[in-house]
């Protein structure tokens, strides 16, 4: 996708959702997963951009990676 941050140009993203009909512990896991994420700052790691939670589907937004995924990549 494409994010639109006010004052600043629109940047290529990678959007991760859950689905509907999600449980609870899935919630917690995607979320932890968005909280784990957003400790680090590092040149090698994807960087966090946001996390959606107000609406449906909950999202986390990421930096694009042009090679897809890293174990796509690897393989």
């Amino acid at each position: 996708g494409n994010l639109r941050l006010p004052g600043k140009r629109e940047i290529l993203v990678a959007i991760k959702t859950l689905k509907s009909g999600y449980t609870e512990k899935q919630r917690r896991d995607f979320l932890s997963e968005a909280s784990i994420m957003g400790q680090f700052d590092h040149p090698n790691i994807i960087h966090l951009e946001g996390v959606v939670t107000k609406s449906t589907p909950v999202m986390i937004i990421t930096e694009f990676m042009e090679n897809g995924s890293l174990d796509s990549f690897l393989r």
